[in-house]
């Protein structure tokens, strides 16, 4: 084809170029390391307010007295939502049964005996030992259907007065 003319190359530098070859400006393996230690700063922030709602639920669990089941149903609903933020699996599903469990108590007058929240308070340390961060939970079916028995026979002692009210 004779008549075509010929292209010409033309360099375009965009800003990201520009700060990329910049004496000071960073590289990928440097932008990469930068974005790790972000994220490890927040796993241990996360970690560190988890280890913050667990102890105190712990420590009310073990010296279990009703007045203080609605601060309890806090640090529970607290410690299941970060620990699924963190992928801590095994440590979610037992504060979501404790928090049913300390729900029932606080809002349908259920009655939860001394033995069973040592039962909650024995799981949650367990739990806390991180070793479940995958989503494989099959190794920890009986603890958790024992904790769902449990916490269905806590639920069934709800007075019908008080579910009829929460209703």
């Amino acid at each position: 084809m004779p008549n075509e003319e010929t292209g010409r190359l033309v360099t375009v530098k965009t800003k990201f170029h520009r700060e990329a070859v910049r004496p000071g400006g960073i590289n990928r393996s440097g932008a990469n390391m930068s974005a790790d230690r972000s994220i490890a700063a927040l796993r241990a922030e996360v970690d560190s307010q988890i280890a913050g709602a667990v102890a105190p639920l712990v420590a009310l669990l073990r010296n279990w007295g009703e007045g203080d089941a609605v601060k309890g149903c806090e640090w529970a609903a607290l410690t299941r939502d970060l620990a699924g933020l963190a992928g801590r699996h095994l440590l979610t599903e037992v504060a979501m049964h404790c928090f049913d469990c300390l729900d029932a108590v606080v809002i349908d007058g259920a009655e939860m005996r001394v033995e069973e929240a040592a039962c909650y308070a024995d799981a949650l340390v367990f739990a806390e030992q991180d070793m479940c961060r995958g989503c494989d939970l099959q190794p920890y079916a009986p603890l958790l259907g024992d904790l769902d028995k449990l916490t269905s026979r806590v639920i069934g002692r709800a007075t019908p007065a008080a579910v009829a009210e929460a209703r």
